[in-house]
């Protein structure tokens, strides 16, 4: 007879098989949701701290030190900072200061756009992985023999020239020239042709005229101390001499006035004609800077670290308009064109000044021989880019704009 078959035995075998391979199925279909999930989780969440990190990075760069690329400056600060403030799956992602955070040349269009090797852009890196053992878990995977998975991402942003603002100062600034002797200094006065005057972008687009120069220009005016003064067509012009403006809808000192302390949301950008102001503005120009002045009364200039130390928008956040991004003492002024004011007897049109650059200017207090000349410091400030307006070299830039660009 042939031999029996143990069918109870072979059943139990079948389903034993069955369970495992059920078994099996289950854990990867459990390793792609979960553990898949997981990491697009975490790999969207590296993203974002990336992302966040190059904005601040180039935020530090634009607007704190433009020239500092070292470790301890605030363009990487800023930026290390701020990625371990980003969670990646609860955990802060590893970034390597030296290595992680760096300031690229390349797209060169953007990131070093006058070929000189300065770099505006900030690029950092982020990760979760065995490398920096620091690697994401898996949920389910360890059943597939897996424990661990990695995720990385990066970011690179810009600090670009900006070249419009909605809030001017009614100041129209003499641009700087250059001297015939190659000094120039409080005492000058601009006489050509002996003095020689180029606006910013005359000789090209990398041209920076003679006009103030920003990093990553060298030398360079960012933090020079410059004092306006109110002036008269007809005078000799000097460093700091102004005319004033009117850029809101309504005329007169009590306007011009408002214009300093408060904004005019009036888009005034390079190559636009201001018109000015008639009247004596001595009076109206002190009182409104001491109402400028009072928005962040404590704000000080540090001339060591060029920068504005005390300050309402710092912790403890005291300023009673809050949402400013620097103190609102730094603002925006406009320089114009000195051959074009002088060709046309001190006017362009209506008695209007062309704009041939905007500098960030923080407006430190009254000084000067009877107290009516506006002291300051020469500062990069927050502006916007309007592609209706002119440009200027990245060398002459004091007004910038933060973008992600990868």
């Amino acid at each position: 007879m042939p031999p029996q078959k143990n069918s109870a035995a072979d059943d139990r075998g079948a389903v034993l098989i069955h369970v495992a391979l059920g078994v099996l199925a289950l854990s990867a279909f459990l390793t792609i949701v979960a553990d898949f999930g997981l990491m697009w989780t975490a790999r969207r969440q590296a993203q974002n701290s990336a992302d966040a990190a190059a904005l601040a990075g180039a935020i530090g760069l634009a607007y704190d030190d433009p020239s500092d690329y070292s470790n301890t400056g605030p363009a990487k600060q800023n930026a290390y900072l701020t990625s371990q403030t980003n969670a990646v799956w609860g955990q802060p992602p590893h970034v390597d200061i030296s290595t992680n955070i760096t300031f690229p040349i390349v797209p060169a269009a953007q990131c070093d756009p006058g070929g000189t090797g300065t770099s505006q852009c900030v690029r950092v890196e982020v990760m979760r992985n065995t490398d920096s053992l620091n690697p994401l878990p898996m949920l389910f995977g360890y059943i597939l023999g897996r424990s661990t998975q990695n995720t990385r991402a990066s970011a690179v942003a810009l600090a670009a020239a900006a070249n419009t603002s909605n809030c001017l100062k009614p100041w129209g600034v003499a641009d700087k020239w250059h001297e015939a002797d190659n000094s120039w200094d409080p005492t000058d006065t601009f006489d050509p042709p002996a003095d020689d005057y180029r606006y910013p972008g005359e000789l090209g687009p990398s041209d920076p005229g003679t006009g103030y120069k920003a990093p990553p220009a060298n030398p360079n005016d960012y933090g020079t101390e410059l004092t306006l003064k109110v002036g008269q067509p007809g005078d000799a012009i000097n460093p700091g001499w102004f005319q004033a403006l009117r850029l809101g809808v309504c005329t007169g000192a009590n306007c011009y006035r408002d214009e300093i302390s408060g904004c005019v949301n009036s888009p005034y950008g390079i190559g636009d004609d201001a018109p000015k102001e008639n009247g004596n503005m001595v009076g109206p120009t002190a009182q409104g800077v001491a109402d400028l002045i009072a928005l962040d009364p404590s704000a000080q200039w540090d001339p060591g670290t060029k920068s504005i130390i005390n300050s309402c928008v710092g912790p403890p956040y005291t300023c009673s308009q809050p949402g400013y991004l620097q103190s609102p003492r730094v603002v925006a002024i406009p320089v114009f064109d000195l051959e074009l004011y002088l060709a046309t007897g001190g006017t362009t049109g209506n008695g209007t000044v062309r704009i041939v650059n905007i500098l960030g200017f923080f407006v430190d207090h009254m000084g000067g021989f009877h107290g009516n000349d506006v002291v300051g410091y020469l500062i990069n400030k927050k502006e916007i880019i309007d592609p209706t307006k002119g440009n200027v070299p990245l060398s002459a830039s004091f007004i910038k704009t933060v973008m992600l660009i990868r």
